[in-house]
C-alpha cells in the first residue's frame, strides 16, 4: 500500500514539476520530427533512431523505383540526338533501359550527343526496344559504321551485346550462351552480361545455377558496377529456392544494410540506393508482425524454410525480434479502442511481451528507449507502471525538444506519450492524463492529437460526457483545432469534429462541432432535425451555401410531401439558396406560360431529381451528406436517396445514429472483422455495456432532445416520391388539354417511378393509370412516345445463392431498434 502510495505521489510530482525545458526549436519542425517515427514506431527507420544510428531521410523504394525516372531521361536524351525516331524514345515499361541509358551517357561524354557513332548506337538499340516492346516483325541490326576506325573496338562489344540483348527478349535460351560469351571476354560490357547470365538462369527457374553465377559476380571486384543489382536479383533466387540458408542471407544482408550509420549511408550513392531498397524489402523477408506465438515458442512446421530464417533472426537480431513483437502486439491497440483494453487484454500484452524478452540471447540487448517502448505495450494501469511510464515519456518528450528532434528519444516519444495516457485513462486518472498531455510539447503533431482523441474517445465510450466536454475545454482547444489544417488532417479534424459533436451539451456546442468536419451535412443527426430547424439551419451564414443549399431542399420538400405551405417566403428561400432549382422553375414557365403555380411546382420537381427530405445519407465506409452532381440528371446508383424522396425510415435513421455513434467511440461496421484480428486480447463482455452507455448519451444529447418524433413519424407514413408525384400528374392530365404541360408531367412521373425511391413496394397501382392516361389521351406527343412502358418493382437484391440479383417487390427492411427518448 505504501509503495502504491508513493508511486502515485511520484507520478503526481512529475507532472505538476515545472514546463518542460523551452529551446529554440521550431514546433513544427519537432512535430513532423516526431510524427515521422510514431505513424510506425516499430519500423527498420524507427529503430536505426533509437539505436543511434540516424536517420539518413531516405524513403523506401523497390529495386525498379527509379525506372520512370530513368525512361524519361532517356526520353530527353534521345529525342534531342533522333527527334524522328519517336520508337527509339517510347520504351515500355518491360524494357530494362537503365544499363543502356548508362552506356549512351558515357558514349555522349566521350564523343559529344552529335557524333555520327552515338546516333549509329541509338539506332541499333532501336532494335533491341522494338524487341523488348513485343514486335512480331523482322529485327537486326543496321550495318556497322564502316569508317570509323576509332571507335572499332566499342562498336563490336557493343554490337555483341545488342545481338545478346535482341535474344533477352525473343529467344532466352539462344541469350545465355551469347551472354557467357561477352563475360568471359574483355568486353566493356562484361560485368552486365554476367549480371543478365544470372538473371536469365533464375528465370528460367534454375536457382541453384543462378546462384552459382550471382554468387560468382560478387566474389569478383571487377564487377563492382552490378553488384548491387546482383544482391536484389539474390532475393528472387532465394525465393525460388526456398531454403533457409537463402532467407538467411537476405535477412542478415538487409539488417547489415539497415544497420549501418547515417553517415556511412549519405557518403556513398550505392549505399543510399542499398539502404532505400532494404527499408522497402524487409517487410517482404518477414520481418514483420506475425500471426501467433510460433517464432517466440520456436516451433517450426516440417522443412521450415522462411520460417526457421525469422526465428535465427530472431535470435540472432535485436532488431528483428523488436520489429516483429513490437508491431504484432502494437497493432492491437491501433485496430481497437482503448475501452476494450481489459484484463484479458492486459493478461495476453504482459505473456507476448514477457516472451519477446525472454528471447535470448537478443531479448536481453533490448534497453533504452527500444525497451521502453516494447513494455509500454504491456504496461498496466496500477500505480507504480504508471509513474514509470509517465517518467520515461516526458523524458523523451523533454530530450527530443531540446535536440529538436534529433535525439534516439524522439522516435519513441509518440507512442510512450500514447500509452502513458491510456494507462492515466483506464486508472480513470484523467486529471492526471490531461495534466500530461498539458505538459508536453509538439501539441501540433499527430502523435499528440492521436493521444488526446484516443483519451477523449475512452471518456465518451464510458458515457462520461463531463469527462469528455472538460478536456474539451481545457485542451481540445480552437487553436489546436485550427492547427489541423491541410488535407493530411483531414482524418483528425473529421474524428475530434464527430467526436466534439456526440459529447455536445447544447445546440451551439454541437453546430460548432460539425462545422469542423470537411463535410458537416454528413453527421446523420441532420436527419432528426425538426423541418423548421433544418429552415432556421438554411439561414445561418456559419454553413456554406451548398450545406444551406441542402437544408433548404430537405425542409421545403418535406413540406411538400406533408402537404404544407410550399409557396411564398419557403419557395423564395429554396429558390435563392439553390439556383438550378430555381432556373428549372423558370424555364417550366417559359415553356408553359399558362402553367397554374401548384403545377408549375410540380413539373420543376418531376424535372429535377434531387428533391429528397434528408441531409446526410447513410451507409456504406461513411456518411456524407447528399450533394447532387446534377439537378437534372438522374443519379444511377443510389435511386432512394437521391432521385425523389422515400418515406423517413425510423429503424434505418435510428440504425445510423447509433452506428455512427459507435463508430465515434472505436467501433466502426467492419468491427466484426477487427474482432478476428484481436481475438487473444477480445473480451465481448467488456462490450456489452457500451451500448447502453451509448443510447444513454444519445438519449440525453441536445439534438435529440430537440426531434420532434410527432413529424418524424408523419414522415414515416408519407406516400413516396414517385407515387406523391404520379398521382398528382395524373390528377393533372385528367383535367388538361394537352397545352400546359400535362403530357410532359405525365411522362416524367411514369420517370420516377423507374429511377425513384424503391425500397417501399411496388408502382404499378399508379405508374401503369399515368402511363396509360398519357397513351391515351396525348398519343402521338413526342412524351407519349418516349414512354412506352409503365413500372412496378424496382428493388433488386441477391438471390438465395448469391450469384445474381433479382427484381423483388418486397419493401426494404432494417433490424428493429429501439426508441431514442
Amino acid at each position: 500500500m505504501m509503495k502504491s502510495f508513493a508511486a502515485s505521489l511520484t507520478a503526481l510530482a512529475l507532472l505538476a514539476g515545472p514546463a518542460l525545458a523551452q529551446s529554440s526549436c521550431d514546433p513544427a519542425k519537432l512535430a513532423d520530427a516526431i510524427d515521422r517515427y510514431a505513424q510506425e514506431p516499430f519500423s527498420a527507420r524507427s529503430w536505426r533512431v533509437v539505436q543511434g544510428l540516424g536517420d539518413p531521410m531516405l524513403e523506401p523504394g523497390s529495386a525498379d523505383a527509379d525506372t520512370w525516372a530513368q525512361q524519361e531521361e532517356w526520353r530527353k536524351l534521345t529525342s534531342a540526338i533522333l527527334p524522328d525516331q519517336q520508337d527509339l524514345q517510347n520504351v515500355g515499361w518491360s524494357c530494362r533501359i537503365g544499363y543502356p541509358l548508362s552506356v549512351l551517357k558515357t558514349r555522349i561524354d566521350q564523343l559529344g550527343a552529335q557524333d555520327p557513332y552515338v546516333k549509329q548506337w541509338l539506332l541499333a538499340q532501336q532494335q533491341v526496344i522494338r524487341a523488348c516492346s513485343g514486335d512480331d516483325g523482322e529485327i537486326s541490326l543496321p550495318e556497322p559504321l564502316a569508317d570509323a576506325p576509332a571507335v572499332a573496338n566499342r562498336q563490336k562489344a557493343d554490337r555483341a551485346y545488342q545481338e545478346a540483348s535482341i535474344a533477352f527478349y525473343r529467344d532466352r535460351q539462344k541469350a545465355i550462351p551469347l551472354f557467357k560469351a561477352i563475360a568471359a571476354s574483355t568486353s566493356i560490357h562484361r560485368a552486365a552480361a554476367a549480371y543478365n547470365v544470372a538473371n536469365l538462369l533464375a528465370n528460367a527457374k534454375q536457382p541453384v545455377e543462378a546462384r552459382i553465377a550471382a554468387d560468382a559476380i560478387l566474389a569478383d571486384p571487377s564487377m563492382a558496377s552490378v553488384h548491387e543489382i546482383t544482391r536484389q536479383l539474390l532475393g528472387y533466387i532465394a525465393n525460388q529456392e526456398d531454403t533457409a540458408q537463402g532467407w538467411t542471407g537476405l535477412i542478415d544482408g538487409d539488417i547489415a544494410i539497415l544497420e549501418t550509420p547515417a553517415a556511412q549511408i549519405l557518403a556513398d550513392d550505392g549505399m543510399k540506393r542499398q539502404y532505400s531498397i532494404a527499408l522497402y524489402d524487409i517487410d517482404f523477408v518477414g520481418i514483420r508482425k506475425k500471426e501467433g506465438d510460433w517464432w517466440l515458442d520456436g516451433t517450426l512446421p516440417a522443412d521450415a524454410t522462411i520460417s526457421k530464417s525469422i526465428v535465427d533472426a530472431s535470435r540472432q537480431h535485436p532488431m528483428a525480434l523488436w520489429m516483429m513483437a513490437g508491431q504484432t502486439a502494437n497493432e492491437k491497440y491501433q485496430m481497437a479502442p482503448w475501452s476494450l483494453v481489459g484484463t484479458k487484454w492486459q493478461d495476453r500484452m504482459a505473456q507476448y511481451v514477457g516472451k519477446a524478452l525472454a528471447v535470448q540471447p537478443t531479448g536481453a540487448k533490448l534497453q533504452g528507449p527500444a525497451l521502453a517502448m516494447l513494455k509500454a505495450l504491456a504496461a498496466r494501469p496500477d500505480d507504480a507502471s504508471r509513474a514509470e511510464l509517465w517518467s520515461e515519456a516526458r523524458q523523451a518528450l523533454d530530450t527530443a525538444e531540446n535536440s529538436c528532434g534529433a535525439a534516439p528519444e524522439t522516435a519513441a516519444a509518440g507512442l510512450l506519450l500514447n500509452h502513458a495516457v491510456r494507462l492515466s485513462a483506464l486508472a480513470g486518472k484523467y486529471d492526471e492524463a490531461e495534466q500530461g498531455l498539458a505538459a508536453a510539447p509538439a501539441k501540433t503533431s499527430k502523435a499528440y492529437a492521436g493521444a488526446l482523441y484516443n483519451l477523449a474517445q475512452y471518456q465518451a465510450a464510458q458515457g462520461d460526457t463531463a469527462a469528455s466536454r472538460k478536456l474539451r475545454d481545457a485542451l481540445i482547444t480552437p487553436e489546436l483545432l485550427n492547427g489541423m489544417s491541410g488535407d493530411d488532417r483531414m482524418v483528425d479534424r473529421n474524428r475530434f469534429s464527430a467526436l466534439l459533436a456526440y459529447v455536445a451539451e447544447d445546440q451551439a456546442q454541437w453546430k460548432d462541432a460539425v462545422l469542423r468536419n470537411s463535410d458537416p451535412g454528413s453527421d446523420i443527426t441532420f436527419n432528426f432535425l425538426p423541418t423548421k430547424s433544418l429552415w432556421a439551419l438554411a439561414d445561418d451564414q456559419s454553413f456554406t451555401p451548398r450545406d444551406r443549399a441542402l437544408f433548404a431542399r430537405a425542409a421545403w420538400t418535406r413540406d411538400y410531401g406533408l402537404v404544407r405551405k410550399v409557396d411564398g417566403e419557403h419557395l423564395a428561400k429554396l429558390h435563392a439558396l439553390n439556383p438550378e432549382i430555381k432556373a428549372i422553375f423558370d424555364q417550366v414557365k417559359v415553356d408553359y406560360p399558362a402553367i397554374s403555380p401548384r403545377n408549375q411546382r410540380l413539373l420543376t420537381i418531376l424535372r429535377s431529381p434531387p428533391h429528397n427530405i434528408l441531409v446526410s445519407m447513410p451507409g456504406g465506409w461513411q456518411n456524407e451528406s447528399i450533394r447532387p452532381d446534377s439537378f437534372t440528371e438522374i443519379d444511377g446508383w443510389n435511386p432512394n436517396d437521391k432521385n425523389w424522396w422515400c418515406p423517413y425510415e425510423p429503424d434505418r435513421q435510428l440504425g445510423a445514429i447509433r452506428k455512427q455513434a459507435d463508430n465515434t467511440t472505436g467501433f466502426p461496421d467492419y468491427f466484426d472483422w477487427i474482432s478476428k484480428r484481436i481475438a487473444d486480447v477480445y473480451d465481448p463482455a467488456l462490450r456489452e455495456p457500451l451500448a447502453e452507455r451509448r443510447d444513454a448519451v444519445l438519449n440525453k444529447h441536445p439534438m435529440v432532445r430537440s426531434v420532434d418524433w410527432k413529424e418524424l413519424r408523419a414522415l414515416s407514413r408519407m406516400p413516396q416520391g414517385p407515387e406523391r408525384l404520379s398521382r398528382a400528374a395524373i390528377d393533372w392530365g385528367k383535367a388538361s388539354k394537352g397545352k400546359d404541360g400535362a403530357p410532359e408531367a405525365l411522362a416524367l412521373a411514369v420517370r420516377t417511378t423507374r429511377y425513384g425511391c424503391n425500397w417501399h413496394g411496388g408502382h404499378a397501382a399508379y405508374s401503369k393509370p399515368a402511363q396509360q392516361l398519357l397513351a391515351t389521351k396525348f398519343a402521338g406527343t413526342e412524351w407519349q412516345k418516349q414512354t412506352p412502358y409503365w413500372f412496378d418493382c424496382r428493388r433488386t437484391m441477391w438471390n438465395k445463392d448469391f450469384t445474381e440479383k433479382v427484381t423483388t417487390c418486397e419493401p426494404m427492411t432494417w433490424p428493429k431498434q429501439a426508441p431514442l427518448k
